[in-house]
This record gives C-alpha cells, structure tokens and sequence, in this order.
C-alpha cells in the first residue's frame, strides 16, 4: 500500500509539474518580476553637496564609481582623522551618490523598489528629489517603494546622501559610502514583498522532511483577484521533489498569509561536511499565467539546544568550533565582494573552523548566502549597544585611556524594533543561523532594568522565527556577574570571557542553563606574524614606537607567544559537554580596535590570521585541535640573527599522538601528545643557522612532516592563487600571495623587499597589503612592501573577457608572472 500511495504521489507531481512547466512556457508572453544589479554606473562626491537631491543638478564633474564603494578605505591614514584608533585611523564624514536610470513605459502598471543590503550610514535616499526614507543603522538591509516618484520613458535620478561625520564613530573600522549592493526590484502589483516568504525546514522524521513555507502575499489592485499559489521545490540537480499548489481570492488592496507544507522522501541534509541545498520556488498564476515567481535555497536540517549534550545537528553532537569575525575585507575595507568572503570561509575551514559569529552587527546577505553553501554555522548577532554607549580602551602613549564613541546608542530606542525585525527576516531564510544574538558586552546587562529591553529583544525573535536566542554578555571573568533576571532573558547563556571557577560558579547556581561561550581570547601572540623577538631586538622594537609608558609593552607581554590563555579557553570547552562551543576573538584580523598597540598601529593583531589573510602560529593550533586532516607545525621560524648560540625554546603542535623533532637531522628526542586533550610541546635549543624538522606519529606511523630552515638572501618570488580564472561581472576578485625564496626555494621569513605589481588584460588592482598592522602605506596602489616574507595583491575582473596576466618585480630579485583568464 505504501509503495502504492508513493507511486500516485510521484505521478500526481509529474501531472502538475507539466502543467507547470507549459504554464511557465505561455508566461514567457507576459513581463514578471525582475531583480536587477545596481551597482554600476553611479556618481560619486565627497560631503553632502546642496541640491544634489534634484534632478537637473548637474554631476557631470563628480567621480564615477561602482559599488559596492568604501570611501574610507580610499584615504591615506593619519592621526588626525577623527575616527581615531578604534576606526584605524582612516577618514570619514558625508558623501553623496546619484545616479541616472531610465524607467520603461511598459513599467508604469508595475511595482518599483530599490533595495540596499547595508549603506553606512545615517542615510538618506530620493528619487527625482523626493525624500524616500532615512536609515540611521549603517549595518542594516532596507527598501523603499519609488513606484509613484517615477517617470516611466523618462530618465530618473536616485540620490544617496550618508552622514558618517560624528567619530569616534565605532569600536572599528566601519568605512563609509554605500558598501553591499542594490538592486532594483519590479514586481506586479500583485507580489510577495521583500522578505515575504519565510521558509521552515527544520522537521524530519523517519526519513521524511517537512517544508513549511509562509507566504505574504499583497493585492495592490483595485479590484480583487483569484489566483493559484504553487510551492515547488526542486534538488540540486534540478529535479523536483515535491510540489502543492492551491486556489485564493485576494481582496483589493489587502494581503494574505498563506501557509504550504510540503514532504520529501530521504532528503539530503544540510550538514558543515555536506551542505546540500534545496531550491523553493515560489510561483503566483492568475489564469494560467505566471505574474509572480520567487526562488529561494534552504537547507533541510534538525538543531537541537541542551542543557546537557550542549547542540546537536541533525541528530549529532557538535562542538561549535567557532570564530567572530569583523564585516571588513582588510585592504577593501568594508566594500563587500563575494570571493573576499570565500576566501575567508575556506581559510577558516582548512583551519578546522565551523562556526562564525558576526560581530557586532548584521553582515550582508553575501556573506549569509556564501556561509549557506559552504557549511558554516552562524550565530547571527544584532547590536553591539542598547541605550548606553561604549567607552571602549585606547592605547595612547603606551597607556590605557577610554573613548567613547558614538555609534548606535543614541537611535536605540527608536530604531532597534524596527532593525531587529528587518534582520531577522532578512536572514530568517538561511539554513547556516543556528541562533540569534541580541547583543555583546551590553552595559546595562550588569542591571535589573536590562531585562526589560532583553525580554522585548527576544520577543521580537521568537515572533519572527523558531531559533533561539543568546546575548553575548561580559562580566563573567569578575567577580560581580551581570544582573540574573538580565541574563535569563536569553534562550542561551552567552559567556564573554568566562574563567574556569566562574563556569564552576555557575554551572552549580544554574545547572538547567543552556550555554556558549560567545567569546574568548584566541591562542595567539598580541605581535604581528612571523615577528619573534628576543633581548635587544625586542627592546629596540618597542623604542621604535616611541611609548613613554608601560601598559602596552606589559599588556602585549601577558599573552605570551603561544597565546596560552587562549589555549585555556578552548580547553575550557572541550572538557564540557554542556557547552555548545565558543568563538574566539576573533578569526582574522581587522581594521581598527588596534589594542593593545595605539599609532602606527591601525589594525588589530589578535586572530590566528593577519589582515591579509596569511596564517599566525595560532592557526596550527586550532588546526590541531579542530581539524582532522594530518598536520604539524613548529616555531619560531629559524633566521634569528643575533641569537647564535643562545637557548631558544621551540613550540610545537600537531594532532598526532607523538611529535620527533631534529636539529640538523639529530634527533632530540620524541614527545607524547594527548590528543583528547589540549596540549603543545617545546623544546630548549640552542640556535645555530641550519634546520629543524618536526616529525608528527600518530600509531607509531609518520602522518606529517614540518621543515623550517634558515634561508639564504632573498632571490625571488612565488605567486600563488586559489584560482586561475574569474568571472568578466566587474565584480569577481583573484587574491595573489606573493611570498620571498632563497635561491633554493627556502621562504625568507624576514625578507621585507618592496614588490611592484603590473598586469595586461581586462582586470584592475583594486587592493594590496601583506598583513603588517603598523603599515601604513595606502592599500590603493600598485605597489608594496613585503612583510616577513609576505604580500598580497588583489585584482578584480571588469565587464570584458580575456587573458588576464599578473607580473610581480623587485630590485634585486628574479620577476614571476602568472596566467589567469577572465570569462
């Protein structure tokens, strides 16, 4: 029988699926919704220029750009922008856009609205001079309906004016301009808005999932209208799997919220290994006729939250092995590109990373589409202030000093509501959030009156979606812990910073509290990659920097080279079930927040990977711990000049259950390595130029090898891509990693020969950088200093297809080039 009903319920989908597919053929004949790309072809002028709103203003003078724009990130640094060191040190203020599109006649019956992921901020939009809206939350996606401003045959102006003048303005670098992309968005005035469908596929049993799919639909017609509403889901092969299709009256000038469950036989889940992806297709007909279709991609996965086994993802226990990132792309700034995240997400993979929380503030719906398909979890956070702003630390002079800063708090209580519930259901959709979080290190978490916003926070969630929700709280490290009726207004204990005795403290007091550790320290050195320092070295390093006092250098040298107290945090995790995970801060590092260093300093220096993207000490750790794949690595590097005959301690980590380390191709012995636990090795040696060899066991067999070798002067350059080819959209990026070899093909771990970058075919350099946070040298160039042996360049593909050729030169050195193709 059951084999019976499968087969009339295939047959039934076949049925509909041809009608379907002859409607879709006859909708051909008629015009339906559209999104279009609208980044190019846009003006461009610093300040908030008089007029600019109207449309005979004149911008034939004005700068053309395309977007996604960073103005920032365009200028040189300086001490006296007032962005200060928690904003790199980089210019901010007002600045204008425009932009001339004509409208066709056949959209005069249509519905137009132009959609911005994120413009930051304070903006405000016109159309042919008409005000359509002001957003102050630089971070947030919004819309505007232009449809009754237009002028359809004619040529109409769009005008973005944004105020990012108060600084200090953020904890970080936030750039300025309209940085994430636009689109335009012509819909029938029968339609589902932006956000309109919501998407559950969080059900399954017995081999079967369950889809629910909520869907607003609008009837702006004057008249009312029947129509059939048709859910089709489809693989990712393209084959559908399952389709309803149902009949509705919609009333003139009202809505519907329309409610479809569809099942699937043995579905494909979404997992971090395999992040297999469903397209919902959503289709609204009138008379046979398409005149609506929305497609959107889910996963179908099971999220489970305990007090006890911690999470669990379909079924199964997992460690969220997690990082928090910042929204910048290093030498782009805040610009978002698709690859820049790409890059990001498989650099952290390979370090064994699952996880990602978007600190402080929504990120663009690239990032959320690029973490769907490639397995990445999500804690998907809001605020970074309530009603109270920051005084964030600064280091000046080599002292700790507080700023505050002026960035959300001061438009809370007006606007918060209103960005939590456009976030939500923005990123509602996607199958990577596992949870929401409504705020990091609030002040006012360490008072009772805190719970009243929260309760109100978290509401807004549970409206919205099924997910639950954290809040990344401080105070956890002290011995006066937040306010209780505070913190227990969040789904999920979020832990900032939590200490072993406090996890002590409150796992006896709260034994039913479900937990994370929403961030901790990382397991890397506070000095920038690859920088080891050792007696007078050391001491001429910071006399460089001129610091009359003290705090610095002590703050710098509490963390140590291995970044032990971030090794505690992650043992802290892994010793506990209960706890789902932890993210450290942060996975990359960033612009701005350049503690505990201050000028020249004009990034961060924390993560286990530099501002361009090349990998620390740190990143091995966490390699060893998080990933599976055979590795090993030692440190320092081996060209310590000056240290000829002095006692070097060497470190090692690997996830192999024995380590063999050999100077000069002696063995100095074998160290054991408990893999279920969280250790490293070291070694005293006493350094002479030459080699040293780590050999990595695992069951008495070799599984991985390290050499580090003193090289030789520098003699040339390898350039290494991740791809070879791009696509001709004007968008699409290739990184270069440029790095210095011996004459043997040894790195040179200390060369810092400036590099000068050429290329032939249709692409533009549109970044450059090599991971030093004191170097102050414009990322806009074409050319650059190594930094220990390293530098990136970044090109970036125009609207023509072609040979693409990268030349890198440097005095003294033999020149490389490599072939890339743009198609």
């Amino acid at each position: 029988m059951k084999i019976m009903k499968n087969i009339l319920k295939c047959l039934i989908i076949l049925f509909i699926a041809s009608i379907s597919i002859a409607c879709s053929n006859d909708s051909k004949k008629i015009q339906i919704n559209t999104i279009e790309n609208f980044d190019f072809a846009w003006k461009f002028h610093e300040d908030d220029i008089s007029g600019s709103e109207k449309t005979n203003y004149d911008d034939s003078n004005w700068r053309a750009i395309n977007l996604p724009h960073d103005w920032s990130i365009e200028g040189n640094f300086s001490k006296d922008n007032p962005t200060f060191s928690r904003g790199g040190w980089l210019p901010t203020g007002k600045v204008t856009y425009r932009k001339t599109f004509l409208v066709s006649e056949s959209s005069k019956d249509k519905r137009t609205v132009i959609y911005f992921d994120g413009a930051y901020r304070n903006s405000e939009v016109y159309i042919n001079g008409n005000l359509l809206g002001k957003r102050p939350f630089g971070y947030i996606a919004f819309y505007y309906d232009m449809t009754k401003y237009l002028k359809f045959g004619k040529e109409n102006v769009i005008t973005v004016k944004l105020d990012n003048s108060n600084q200090p303005g953020a904890r970080w670098y936030t750039g300025t301009g309209i940085y994430r992309h636009v689109k335009l968005i012509t819909t029938n005035k029968l339609y589902i808005p932006v956000w309109g469908n919501y998407i559950k596929a969080n059900k399954v049993e017995n081999n079967q999932a369950t889809i629910a799919v909520e869907t607003n639909i609008v009837n702006d017609f004057d008249e009312d209208k029947f129509i059939d509403i048709q859910v089709s889901i489809f693989d990712k092969k393209g084959v559908l799997v399952a389709l309803q299709k149902e009949s509705k009256t919609i009333t003139k000038n009202n809505s519907i919220q329309h409610k479809s469950s569809l099942s699937i036989e043995n579905p494909l889940l979404w997992d971090t290994e395999t992040p297999h992806l469903y397209v919902v297709k959503t289709d609204i007909l009138q008379n046979g006729e398409t005149i609506y279709s929305e497609t959107s991609k889910t996963g179908i996965r099971t999220l489970e939250y305990s007090n006890s086994d911690g999470f669990k993802l379909n079924g199964k226990a997992t460690k969220l092995k997690g990082v928090c990132l910042h929204h910048d792309g290093g030498p782009l700034g805040a610009a978002v590109h698709r690859r820049t995240i790409e890059r990001q997400l498989e650099k952290l993979r390979e370090m064994g990373c699952n996880a990602v929380r978007t600190a402080h503030n929504p990120f663009s719906e690239e990032f959320m589409n690029v973490c769907d398909e490639m397995g990445f979890l999500v804690m998907n956070e809001a605020f970074d202030e309530w009603e109270t702003p920051k005084s964030p630390t600064t280091t000046q002079n080599g002292a700790k000093k507080k700023v505050l800063v002026h960035k959300y708090a001061h438009v809370f209580k007006k606007w918060a509501d209103k960005d939590l519930t456009d976030f939500v259901m923005r990123d509602r959709n996607h199958p990577s959030v596992i949870m929401w979080s409504i705020g990091n290190e609030i002040a006012e978490m360490r008072y009772e009156s805190a719970a009243k916003i929260g309760k109100r926070l978290v509401e807004i969630v549970h409206e919205l979606d099924y997910r639950p929700a954290t809040n990344g709280v401080h105070g956890y490290g002290s011995l006066k812990r937040p306010n209780q009726k505070a913190a227990a207004t969040s789904d999920i204990y979020g832990y900032n910073y939590i200490k072993d005795w406090r996890l002590k403290l409150e796992r006896e007091k709260f034994p039913n509290v479900m937990a994370v550790v929403t961030e901790h320290e990382s397991a890397q050195s506070f000095y920038p990659r690859s920088t080891y320092l050792y007696g007078e070295k050391k001491k001429a390093w910071w006399d460089k920097l001129g610091y009359e006092k003290k705090e610095s250098f002590d703050w710098v040298e509490k963390r140590d080279i291995r970044g032990e107290s971030g090794m505690e945090a992650w043992k802290l995790v892994k010793e506990r079930d209960y706890l789902m995970g932890m993210f450290i801060w942060t996975g990359w590092d960033y612009l701005g927040e350049v503690i505990p260093f201050g000028w020249p300093a004009r990034s961060s220096s924390f993560a286990p990977i530099d501002l361009a993207g090349f990998p620390k000490d740190g990143y091995y750790f966490y390699q060893s711990q998080w990933s599976k794949k055979p590795m090993v690595h030692i440190f320092p590097h081996w060209n310590l000049e000056g240290m000829e005959g002095e006692t070097v301690q060497v470190y090692s980590y690997t996830n192999g259950d024995e380590i063999e380390l050999f100077q000069d191709g002696k063995s100095l012995g074998k160290q054991k390595n408990n893999i279920e636990g969280v250790e490293y090795q070291t070694w005293n040696i006493v350094y002479k130029p030459g080699e040293l060899k780590a050999v990595s066991y695992k069951n008495g067999e070799n599984i991985a090898e390290k050499i580090v070798k003193t090289s030789g002067a520098p003699s040339k350059i390898k350039i290494e891509t991740r791809k070879t080819e791009m696509q001709a959209n004007g968008q699409d990026l290739i990184y270069a990693e440029c790095t210095i070899l011996d004459k043997d093909g040894n790195e040179v771990p200390i060369a810092n020969n400036l590099l000068r970058f050429d290329v032939e075919g249709p692409v533009t350099i549109v970044g450059v950088g090599n991971g030093d946070n004191m170097g102050l040298e414009p990322f806009k160039a074409n050319q650059r200093m190594a930094f220990n042996g390293k530098c990136l360049v970044i090109l970036q593909s125009t609207k023509e297809s072609g040979n693409v050729k990268l030349t890198v030169q440097s005095d003294g050195l033999s020149s490389n080039t490599v072939n890339l193709i743009s198609k």
